[in-house]
């Protein structure tokens, strides 16, 4: 019994120190510590980062833009098309007026016949007839046409339909209407064009959306960068287009 070994003496383990024991243990890694990135991948950080901001402010433009020139395309259409009903109503009205004043120059020149053969047969009540059933449109150039003697002057008009006091306001308001008509017509060509110019914005405006949408799909940082740069240029090249545009 007194032959066994004091283990608390034991120069073996009196000897050992706590860091001596830890000495032998194999040493461990920080597995969740990331490795330092190079200047290169910081580089195309970057360039991602600013690539996606500048993709995000113009597909929010483009949007805005492309919404506005869908309107004003719209109402320029609807513009051009309200100017050409105008315009076909005016030309439907003009050729009514000219069916009533050519039903009106046959009136005349009717009553004027009735009066030149009672008036050569002598027969004064029934030429007296025949005047006082004159229009009154009719009736100035008439007796503008008496005073110039027509059966004794040979240089006198043959008849009153020569004379400048002849008017046919039928006639004259197909023509102001005919007049209006070609208006209309050169005002809804203007609109259409304005139409086709703002429609043309807005497909150009869908490839800058296409561009800006496509350019987080490319992995290379550089050709991210040159995508949106190309689609902040047409951006800009539609704005100027669309803000030069009169607006309906």
């Amino acid at each position: 019994m007194n032959d066994l070994p004091d283990l608390d003496s034991s120069p073996a383990m009196s000897s050992q120190s706590p860091a001596d024991s830890s000495a032998g243990k194999p040493r461990r890694f920080n597995l969740w510590r990331r490795p330092e990135p190079s200047a290169e991948e910081l580089s195309d950080r970057q360039i991602r980062k600013w690539s996606e901001l500048w993709a995000t402010i113009i597909l929010s433009i483009a949007t805005l833009i492309t919404a506005w020139a869908g309107y004003e395309a719209g109402k320029w259409n609807g513009l051009q098309t309200s100017l050409n009903v105008l315009s076909t109503r005016l030309t439907i009205e003009s050729s009514r007026l000219k069916t009533e004043a050519q039903e009106t120059l046959l009136i005349d020149i009717g009553l004027f016949t009735n009066w030149v053969d009672a008036t050569g047969n002598g027969n004064t009540r029934l030429a007296d007839f025949f005047q006082a059933r004159f229009r009154d449109d009719f009736r100035p150039a008439f007796e503008a046409w008496l005073v110039t003697r027509p059966l004794q002057n040979p240089d006198a008009p043959d008849t009153p339909f020569d004379m400048a006091e002849y008017r046919r306001p039928e006639l004259d308001e197909a023509e102001l209407f005919v007049e209006r008509a070609g208006q209309m017509s050169i005002s809804a060509e203007q609109a259409g064009s304005i139409a086709d110019q703002y429609t043309l914005s807005v497909v150009i405006l869908a490839g800058a959306l296409l561009l800006a949408g496509l350019a987080d799909r490319f992995e290379w940082a550089e050709l991210r960068a040159v995508v949106v740069a190309v689609a902040m240029v047409i951006l800009l090249v539609s704005i100027i287009n669309v803000f030069r545009l009169p607006i309906a």
